[in-house]
């Protein structure tokens, strides 16, 4: 049966079994975690979706949305029911009650809510001379702000993937709120699962990419959500908070930069209608 012919509350049909199987084993895994609650998962998905997901993933010159700028450089594409349909029944299984309690058993985080308009999510491609600094993800929806940002999955779709062509998720420590050492870095390989918390201290970035140039970093990205969060994980509404330990420029100007978003960003919709960037996701359900 095609990919596209199953029942989105189905996950032994797109989820490997092995996953499903020792969840809360992987939960005790996930939490013993250093230097904060994350995990690596091979094999998460079954093969024939993994396959389907290489063999349909959109070509980098069809990503709706590329971000080139200092932090980063990559390609996103959040509508998958309107821009490709094709990854909805996947999506709609990430998305969806079942897979949310699974990821709630691995993570410890209970009532998790999905994001319809996949803000910042969806599908990812990074081409060569790709990257992402070190940074903290922001800790409230972007349209609202009644939901906390609690947790992040990265599935990776990049078969024979070198790692001489780096584009590693680099999983920092961190010291006083800022990035202190590089812990570990997971190398983008297919069917590869990473799943972290998303809190002040969650610094991770994506080593720059050097592969050939008819190849990409290809991964989809969703993001999950609470209510509330715990008292000793809550700080004010905060945007993306960006490092770099490497370039004496980025390292000189990123404080400043973060603490001009900071006191900007009670007015950040009326800067980005100034500028005419109302729409910062491709995707509006």
């Amino acid at each position: 049966m095609a990919v596209t012919e199953y029942a989105t509350s189905d996950l032994r049909a797109f989820i490997a079994s092995d996953a499903l199987n020792r969840a809360d084993a992987l939960g005790r895994q996930y939490r013993a975690a250093a230097p904060y609650p994350h995990i690596v998962i091979d094999n998460f998905l079954r093969p024939d979706v993994m396959q389907h997901i290489i063999g349909n993933f959109p070509r980098m010159e069809q990503m709706p949305m590329i971000f080139k700028e200092p932090m980063s450089y990559k390609g996103q594409l959040s509508d998958i029911d309107g821009k490709w349909p094709a990854f909805s029944p996947i999506f709609g299984v990430l998305q969806s009650k079942p897979f949310r309690e699974l990821m709630g058993t691995i993570s410890g985080i209970d009532n998790l809510i999905e994001d319809p308009i996949l803000a910042g999510g969806g599908l990812h491609q990074s081409p060569k001379s790709g990257f992402l600094d070190i940074h903290v993800d922001a800790n409230f929806h972007p349209e609202n702000k009644g939901l906390h940002r609690r947790l992040n999955l990265l599935i990776y779709a990049n078969p024979n993937w070198d790692e001489r062509w780096g584009g590693q998720l680099q999983i920092w420590e961190n010291e006083n709120n800022k990035p202190k050492r590089m812990r570990s870095a997971v190398d983008p390989v297919a069917n590869r699962a990473v799943i972290f918390s998303t809190t002040r201290t969650s610094w991770h970035g994506v080593a720059p990419v050097n592969c050939p140039p008819d190849v990409t970093r290809r991964s989809l990205a969703l993001y999950y959500y609470t209510r509330s969060r715990p008292d000793e994980e809550l700080y004010r509404d905060s945007s993306v908070i960006w490092m770099n330990r490497s370039v004496l420029w980025k390292r000189a100007i990123y404080p400043a930069m973060n603490l001009g978003i900071a006191v900007l960003k009670p007015y950040a919709k009326r800067i980005r209608h100034a500028l005419g960037r109302d729409k910062l996701f491709d995707a509006r359900k």
